[in-house]
């Protein structure tokens, strides 16, 4: 198994927000703090959806698609691996959506498994922080 300190700039960003169990747009405020948000936006299908697609292949992440409906039951949809590559080419689902920023139960989240929670635990701070790697910070 690799080590937080093996983990990309990116996957650290996105496992940090997996631990969260945050909506996916989140990781954009902790990645590429380089340039302005809507860069990001615009970078993230390409530079981050691939990341994101081998940490839940290597099953340290499982995104969810959450609904304002399914939330009230208390559900939510998993995102098949196969399926993921074209969700996540969609630039809305790194957006907050006006109801996701608010309720926070609108959007797709991320949230670690079994497996990343080890992973992320192998920081030995105890609180991984992902902007020690962060190549970008001025």
């Amino acid at each position: 198994m690799r080590t937080w300190d093996q983990l990309s700039h990116a996957a650290q960003c996105l496992m940090v927000n997996a631990r969260e169990h945050d909506l996916l747009p989140a990781v954009l405020y902790d990645w590429r703090t380089d340039v302005d948000f809507t860069v990001r936006l615009r970078l993230a299908p390409a530079e981050l959806a691939p990341v994101l697609i081998r940490l839940v292949n290597e099953g340290l992440i499982e995104v969810r698609r959450l609904t304002p409906e399914k939330d009230a039951l208390g559900t939510y949809e998993t995102v098949s691996p196969a399926d993921l590559p074209s969700v996540l080419a969609d630039v809305a689902v790194w957006d907050y959506s006006d109801r996701g920023w608010d309720d926070r139960d609108d959007g797709l989240a991320i949230v670690e498994t079994p497996a990343g929670q080890q992973l992320s635990r192998t920081d030995r701070s105890g609180v991984p922080n992902p902007q020690a790697s962060n190549p970008y910070l001025k």
